[in-house]
């Protein structure tokens, strides 16, 4: 029973004894007389008494910001009275506050069994259910809130939840039902002096809502294909619009020209679009249903003065200018397209604006000049004379990479020209003439293109013209990239499983190379004897990398070592030479390095706490470590345990790894793309969390991308999510894969992942086979 009542009921109780006993009035200045009941307090009472008292004291507690110390205390409270809905409605937002997600919602169902018409409650189930994506939960919640009866005195909660369920139906494809909800909240706000009466909103502020909810209530009968009912809900947008309000009378007037347009009117349509573009707005969207409605109106000949006109009265306006570049080019006039795509590009280098000037010079056989542009950014980016290149030049060149990756012929075309190019400046350089010899880097940039595209015979063709276009001794005042040209080539061997040319490779570095550091050959030939199977000449050989290795890279020679032992099983020894890298190293930078390849050794051991207590030791120094984060939240969903936190941190993660890429100077061929190990991590906590359709849709994503095509653990995580959707061939196709990926690349340890998914396939073909 709620405390509110109890309470009031004790009070009437109290003042009916003292007026039954014909207690007697104090005089003035003497302390009122003591209450003393005539019966002794039962249990309950007691325990009535003390939850009021309990609950006194946590509302003081929560004042104060003491948010611990309240939750015990209403805890407290509950543990006497497990019916005080006071108490229960309090523990709601500090729960929330706390991160006690599941126990706040259990608060909620709890209170809402005691009061079903409890409106705000409801509330706060539906948006937490919203929040964790429970789309159906929160529109069954805030569909029982719509009936209570309690919401006659609050328009405001009312308007809310009927527009939030209108989203949500919407999102879920139920347009009817959006419409019901989007027609009550307009209903409710209709009545204006009500709202105003019943809230602190002044009548401007409701007219401002409505006009949302209109204009909401239109686009979803668009999409229902209820074009009467849509006009007839912008119309209404608009009346009540304020006549101050100039703009947003316009911008409904776009809406207007939709529906007229998908009721085969174009020319009305026309009309009311021309009161919108008169706002001159950012986007384009508006200016291509113009063209669109321009040609349907036999109005062609129009389209190309009238984007021209557009774009000279807003003449700041990158999008615009795309679109009249975009539109010169769909009408044959090229160099005007050309000319407009370079003043994009040179105010706002985008890979659109790159993939429309290249898409001109390919029309006009040009491809020459796509090859000079990608020179030109990566000179720019990684200029002779040593310094670094501005953010500006790198984001050209991550433009350009872009543009190349994705519009696989344009990069293609450019193979041949790259290979003609190589060839003369070969025979240049026997002449002694190096001025016609291409870029290093540009050759490199397409070598790693090749990779992408799985073209590894033209990759390793480029790399290795890269690698004998090399000065035999480092150049005063110019940067080598020897070091990186052997870095790729040594990536392309290992993509096309060459493991006897990258030992043939690394022995020539040993020998030649002028400006590389030994440690990255020694280091490529332990990891090239271990894919070969030859463990005890990889073990010698990361002995000797060690040995060999100078100060600047001895951790790293030791970490590898590390997993080399690892891979090899034998963890004590990996585990041992980790811990005793923590002794020898303290430099911020070099822990970080350890306690990752410890981290990773225990994981392959199977010693997840160990491995929980190194990753969290990372983050515990650097918060913002993306990998750390991704790592942490993995182990945590692997133990299927703290699985809300563990979702916390893949998401950051996966932030914090989007914001590098989108802000940093550096660039690659992947760089617009979400890394596909935090995808698939966070596709993996989903699973752990029984959200089948986000888990599938995430790991399907991770799988698509690049670096997660060729990865067995996602595939096998796939094949999980498949398993547990009762989609048995989908689930056989996906482990195999995995199988397939470990037994190909065989620098994978075949660890016990390998063996589970093994176990997985055969138990499923005796299940099939009873």
């Amino acid at each position: 029973m709620a405390l509110s009542f109890r309470f009031s009921a004790a009070w009437l109780c109290t003042l009916a004894a003292g007026t039954l006993l014909g207690a007697q009035t104090p005089l003035p200045g003497e302390p009122p007389p003591l209450h003393v009941s005539i019966h002794p307090p039962s249990k309950k009472d007691r325990d009535y008494r003390e939850a009021l008292r309990l609950y006194a004291r946590g509302l003081m507690e929560e004042r104060d910001n003491r948010f611990l110390e309240a939750v015990t205390t209403f805890e407290q409270a509950l543990a006497l009275d497990s019916e005080a809905i006071p108490v229960l409605r309090s523990l709601v937002p500090l729960y929330l506050a706390l991160d006690r997600t599941e126990q706040a919602l259990k608060s909620c169902e709890r209170v809402l069994q005691l009061d079903p018409e409890d409106c705000e409650t409801w509330y706060v189930l539906a948006r937490q259910h919203r929040s964790r994506s429970r789309s159906s939960e929160a529109i069954a919640s805030l569909t029982r809130l719509l009936k209570c009866r309690s919401l006659a005195d609050r328009p405001d909660l009312h308007a809310q939840a009927a527009f939030d369920l209108a989203v949500l139906c919407e999102q879920s494809q139920e347009f009817a039902e959006a419409e019901a909800a989007l027609q009550e909240v307009a209903r409710v706000l209709d009545n204006t002096d009500a709202v105003m009466e019943r809230t602190a909103l002044t009548r401007e502020e409701v007219d401002g809502q409505a006009v949302e909810a209109y204009e909401r209530l239109g686009q979803v009968s668009m999409k229902a294909k209820h074009f009467d009912a849509a006009r007839a809900a912008f119309e209404k947008a608009q009346a009540r619009i304020g006549p101050q309000d100039r703009v947003r009378v316009q911008r409904v007037s776009y809406n207007l020209a939709q529906v007229y347009q998908a009721q085969g009117r174009p020319a009305d349509a026309l009309r009311y679009l021309d009161q919108y573009l008169n706002t001159q707005p950012q986007g384009t969207e508006g200016y291509e249903l113009q063209i669109a409605l321009l040609r349907q109106v036999g109005r062609a000949s129009d389209v190309i003065p009238t984007v021209k006109r557009h774009f000279e009265a807003d003449s700041h306006n990158n999008a615009l200018r795309e679109l009249l570049a975009r539109t010169y080019a769909e009408n044959g006039q090229l160099a005007d397209a050309e000319r407009e795509f370079k003043a994009l590009v040179q105010e706002e280098p985008t890979p659109a604006g790159y993939r429309g000037l290249f898409r001109v010079y390919q029309q006009q056989g040009r491809s020459d000049v796509i090859f000079n542009e990608l020179d030109r950014a990566l000179a720019a980016v990684n200029p002779e004379n040593g310094r670094s290149g501005s953010a500006k030049d790198a984001a050209c060149a991550r433009s350009i990479l872009i543009v190349l990756r994705d519009e696989k012929d344009m990069f293609q075309a450019l193979l041949p020209l790259a290979r003609q190019r190589l060839l003369v400046s070969g025979g240049a350089r026997q002449r002694g003439d190096r001025a016609a010899q291409p870029r290093p880097d540009t050759v490199e940039f397409l070598a790693s293109l090749a990779i992408r595209a799985h073209l590894l015979d033209d990759a390793e063709f480029l790399y290795r013209s890269c690698l004998d276009m090399q000065p035999p001794q480092p150049q005063f005042g110019r940067r080598s990239s020897e070091g990186d040209i052997y870095v790729g080539l040594l990536r392309v061997l290992l993509a096309a499983h060459k493991h006897e040319a990258i030992l043939e490779i690394c022995d020539r570095g040993l020998e030649h190379a002028a400006a590389t550091n030994r440690t990255l050959f020694r280091a490529r030939r332990t990891q090239a004897l271990l894919s070969l199977g030859r463990l005890d000449e990889a073990l010698t050989e990361a002995d000797l990398t060690v040995d060999v290795s100078d100060p600047a890279n001895r951790v790293y020679a030791r970490t590898q070592r590390a997993h080399i032992l690892a891979a090899a099983e034998r963890f004590d020894q990996a585990m041992a030479e980790c811990e005793a890298l923590l002794k020898d190293y303290t430099e911020p930078k070099d822990v970080h390095q350890i306690r990752i390849t410890y981290a990773f050794v225990c994981q392959q051991a199977r010693a997840f706490a160990k491995a929980e207590e190194q990753m969290q030791k990372v983050l515990d120094a650097d918060p913002a470590d993306a990998s750390a984060n991704n790592s942490l939240g993995y182990f945590w969903a692997d133990e299927n345990k703290n699985l809300d936190q563990a979702e916390k941190l893949i998401r950051k993660a996966i932030e914090l790894d989007q914001q590098e890429r989108r802000t940093g100077v550096k660039f690659s061929a992947d760089a617009d793309h979400d890394n596909a190990a935090y995808i698939d991590s966070l596709g993996w906590v989903l699973f752990r969390k029984g959200r089948l359709d986000d888990a599938r849709r995430e790991l399907e994503k991770a799988a698509a991308l690049p670096d997660g095509v060729d990865d067995p653990v996602v595939w096998d995580h796939l094949g999980d999510v498949y398993a547990r959707m009762e989609q048995p061939a989908r689930a056989r196709t996906a482990w195999q894969k995995a199988i397939d990926l470990y037994e190909k690349a065989k620098t994978r340890p075949r660890d016990a992942q390998y063996r589970d998914i093994k176990e997985k396939l055969k138990l499923q073909e005796l299940d099939s086979h009873p």
